[in-house]
C-alpha cells in the first residue's frame, strides 16, 4: 500500500468517529478512478434491461452481484483495490467505505433511485471476501 494512503487512512481512524470516516470515504468512492465497473458499460446494461429485476439480473451476468435468500449482495474473491496492491496486512477497513460509496452510485445509475449499501464483510477487516448487501 501507498504509505500516504496508509497514513491518511491512520489520521481519519484516529481523528475521526466512524460515521465521518463513511462519509469521507463513501464521497470519494463516488469518483473512485479505479472502480470495477465503468458507469458506460453500467448504463449499458440499464438501457438493455426491461426493469429492475431484469437489470439486476442482467447486471449478475456481467458483474459480481449475487442473489441468496431474496437479497442482492456484490461480493468480492479478493481486496481489488489498487491502492492496496494486494498487501492488506495492516490495512484498516475505512478503506473500504470507499467502495461502498462507489457501489451506491452505480446502484443509484442503474436502478435510477438511491439505495444503501450494507458493508457486511471485507478482506481487510480480516474476512475470507469483501461482501456487500444492496438494499433494494
Amino acid at each position: 500500500m501507498n504509505a500516504w494512503v496508509k497514513n491518511l487512512i491512520g489520521i481519519l481512524d484516529e481523528d475521526l468517529d466512524e460515521a465521518a470516516r463513511i462519509k469521507i470515504m463513501e464521497a470519494c468512492g463516488e469518483d473512485c478512478p479505479f472502480t470495477h465497473l465503468n458507469d458506460e458499460k453500467l448504463l449499458e446494461i440499464k438501457n438493455s434491461s426491461e426493469n429492475e429485476s431484469d437489470f439486476l439480473q442482467n447486471l449478475s451476468q456481467k458483474w459480481r452481484v449475487k442473489f441468496e435468500n431474496g437479497n442482492v449482495y456484490v461480493v468480492f474473491d479478493k481486496c481489488y483495490c489498487p491502492l492496496v496492491n494486494e498487501n492488506t496486512e495492516g490495512v484498516s477497513k475505512t478503506l473500504c467505505y470507499c467502495t461502498m460509496g462507489n457501489l451506491k452510485k452505480k446502484f443509484r445509475i442503474g436502478l435510477g433511485r438511491d439505495v444503501d449499501v450494507l458493508m457486511e464483510k471485507t478482506v481487510l477487516a480480516g474476512d475470507d471476501e469483501c461482501r456487500f448487501k444492496v438494499m433494494v
